[in-house]
């Protein structure tokens, strides 16, 4: 239980984060790279890069493609992997709820979510 009220804590946190909530609303319904990222949100390219690592750690960004752009360099690209998170304060606790959206939704087609995910 204790645990689950600091992984809740955390998401409490990274949802409220200014940059973090930027990026999820430029991520939601559309994949864009961390470099589009950071200039769609004018946000510094490192803090973007850390964002984007905590956020797809945690499982509300997802990576739905990867493009090889110049010599076996690779560019991923992010999408919003969450429909709501509602926070909720009840009985002195507060709760997290999150309603994830489908693969299907941020893949377009499963077999490109399969061969992401291994």
């Amino acid at each position: 239980m204790e645990a689950q009220v600091c992984a809740e804590d955390a998401l409490i946190r990274l949802v409220a984060d200014g940059y973090a909530s930027k990026i999820l609303r430029a991520t939601y319904g559309r994949a864009l790279s961390v470099q589009q990222i950071s200039k769609q949100c004018s946000i510094p390219i490192a803090v973007a890069y850390r964002r984007v690592g905590i956020l797809e750690k945690a499982g509300l960004l997802r990576c739905v493609r990867q493009e090889e752009v110049f010599r076996g360099k690779k560019v991923r690209y992010y999408q919003c992997a969450v429909k709501m998170v509602k926070v909720v304060f009840c009985d002195g606790q507060f709760m997290v709820e999150v309603a994830w959206l489908p693969d299907e939704e941020l893949f377009g087609q499963t077999s490109i979510a399969e061969g992401l995910k291994h």
